[in-house]
């Protein structure tokens, strides 16, 4: 039996950062642990209707004398599309204006500048909620930032929850597969690993299968390799969805 390790975990003393930085002495360790937990818990469930999250980061700052708790969040997302904005525009219109007025949907609809502005107000809006949320909660002071992503193929998390989203719609996994590495391979990366996981196809017998371009060197430490793991909830049960990225390595 194979003794895998997990990729990010392996590299965390060379070429992989913690997602949450920050130090506490025992016996406030855990209730950090939990309080992060809460913060990852609440980002997910405010921005995952129309923002595509890769990571979010932690880095807690404790003033002079212990005297207050600063708390800076980054989320590292992909920046909403207009196809998926667009269906947003109509419920907020609907929900915050009591008659609908259909010319300033066609004019938000029709211009890209607009929508764009539309999405940051609501990207606003939806951050000070939230800060207002966990404020509440824990009495710190918070900050959250956003580092949008251009080209959502050069992340990890964001090709598995491609593939997962291709997989519910009931996409063949093959074929999810090869389109996801196809568009990979129009990236600077210089390698990329997929597996899938479950009753495929809709198969009465679950099995795993894999497919690999490029290189993917898993026992160099140097290599900067990005791992995520992901679930998709198809009509046949869950499949899993294993993705492997290698970005070259570390001189």
């Amino acid at each position: 039996m194979g003794q895998k390790t997990n990729p990010n975990g392996f590299r965390l003393v060379t070429t992989k950062k913690h997602l949450s930085e920050w130090y506490s002495d025992k016996l406030s360790y855990s209730n950090l642990v939990e309080e992060d937990y809460y913060i990852r818990e609440k980002i997910d469930e405010h921005f995952n209707e129309f923002l595509s999250i890769a990571d979010v980061k932690i880095n807690r700052i404790t003033g002079e004398n212990n005297s207050k708790e600063y708390v800076n969040i980054t989320i590292k997302a992909l920046y909403p599309r207009a196809k998926e904005m667009y269906r947003k525009v109509t419920n907020y219109f609907n929900e915050n204006t009591e008659v609908s007025n259909n010319k300033t949907l066609t004019l938000i609809n029709n211009s890209k500048g607009n929508l764009k502005r539309f999405t940051s107000l609501l990207l606003k809006r939806t951050t000070r909620k939230l800060i207002r949320l966990l404020q509440l909660k824990t009495n710190k002071s918070f900050y959250i930032g956003f580092n949008f992503i251009k080209n959502p193929f050069e992340n990890a998390n964001l090709i598995a929850r491609y593939i997962a989203e291709q997989l519910e719609k009931r996409t063949p996994f093959r074929r999810a597969v090869k389109e996801t590495i196809k568009r990979v391979q129009n990236t600077d990366l210089e390698g990329i690993k997929v597996q899938v996981s479950g009753r495929l196809n809709g198969i009465e017998i679950a099995r795993s299968e894999w497919k690999r371009n490029g290189r993917v060197p898993l026992h160099t430490l140097r290599a900067k390799i990005d791992y995520t793991h992901f679930i998709a909830h198809t009509m046949y049960g869950v499949i899993g969805i294993k993705v492997w990225l290698f970005a070259g390595e570390e001189n």
